[in-house]
């Protein structure tokens, strides 16, 4: 079995993902469907992404893309090329026997794999907030919906969102 890429992002109705290496809101909610859908899967990130994150996340591979030879945290498996990533996160599926391979962002990562992804996990959030990052366009002729999992909220989340899986046409 040969696993998919899968990316998984909470974007706003701007495109904006982030705002100066933070995300612009607080969805505990999301942040829980998140977990639950990389849970146990190999996700790949880049250096920044990692540096907002700020530890391994637990339950998952973590592999973390950059070219700085001093970047070495425990718990994290680092490469310096997309392609390696790719190739590493497809050999750890394979042997944990798990279809997707979950890439986190940032924004740079999921713009160098758009054209290449087999699914997107959206959380679409309802707001517009000032921001630095962005998430690619999702082009309706070459992404479909497939799913649109209800998500409970959380009293304490500070924007309402809906949750899309889309796959390549």
């Amino acid at each position: 079995m040969s696993a998919q890429i899968a990316m998984i992002a909470a974007v706003a109705r701007n495109g904006v993902i982030g705002s100066a290496q933070t995300i612009p809101w607080r969805i505990p909610s999301d942040f829980a469907y998140f977990r639950d859908s990389t849970m146990g899967k190999p996700i790949v990130m880049g250096r920044k992404q990692y540096d907002t994150v700020g530890r391994p996340l637990p339950g998952r591979t973590n592999i973390v893309i950059t070219r700085r030879q001093d970047f070495g945290p425990p718990g994290v498996i680092v490469v310096p090329t997309l392609e390696a990533a790719l190739t590493k996160a497809a050999e750890i599926a394979g042997a944990d026997d798990v279809d997707e391979i979950m890439v986190i962002g940032g924004g740079e990562i999921y713009r160098q794999l758009m054209d290449r992804a087999d699914r997107l996990y959206i959380s679409h959030v309802e707001l517009e907030p000032e921001g630095d990052i962005l998430f690619p366009p999702i082009d309706p002729d070459v992404w479909v919906v497939v799913d649109e999992p209800d998500i409970a909220p959380s009293a304490d989340d500070e924007a309402a969102y809906r949750v899309k899986v889309y796959a390549r046409r």
